[in-house]
């Protein structure tokens, strides 16, 4: 059963979550940026609606077979959800209905080393998303940086006040 997508505990997960509709659940939802990771913990219960099948599951792009519709007017792909439980935190074992452990273990909680490499990539990304991935494309957008040191000539005089 190794390797198989979704788990086993995925599907016994997921019959918490259909005997939960109407309840209301606390979420710890996933935030995946190109540069950070990060997990969303709310302490305002949502109320679970409905649990649909999701069209086109997709492991590497975090895509769930099934989409949780809550009340306020989301729906949420499983895969971006890395816990839903019935206390918003710190829920015990018994109050917690999904529990994307795979998630959770191999990639938010992964060990991880701070290296001058690590730093290079994740810097490169930051500039990259800020200024372009094309290197000099901001420099090459002004004429020339000596036509940036002359002074500006002003063709009309500003007017003096009495």
């Amino acid at each position: 059963m190794e390797g198989l997508w979704p788990s086993p505990e995925y599907f016994q997960s997921l019959v918490r979550l259909k005997q939960a509709i109407g309840s209301q659940v606390y979420l710890a939802e996933i935030n995946i940026t190109a540069i950070n990771l990060g997990v969303k913990l709310s302490s305002t219960p949502l109320t679970l609606l409905s649990i649909v099948d999701f069209p086109q599951p997709d492991p590497y792009k975090q895509l769930c077979p099934h989409l949780l519709i809550f009340d306020d007017g989301r729906g949420i792909n499983l895969g971006h959800i890395a816990r839903i439980s019935l206390q918003a935190f710190n829920p015990r074992p018994e109050h917690l209905l999904y529990d994307n452990r795979s998630f959770n273990r191999e990639v938010l909680f992964a060990p991880r080393t701070l290296s001058r490499e690590s730093i290079r990539a994740t810097s490169t990304a930051l500039l990259a998303e800020i200024f372009g991935e094309v290197p000099g494309r901001l420099l090459a957008s002004t004429s020339s940086t000596e036509a940036l040191s002359e002074p500006k000539k002003v063709r009309n005089p500003p007017k003096r006040l009495n």
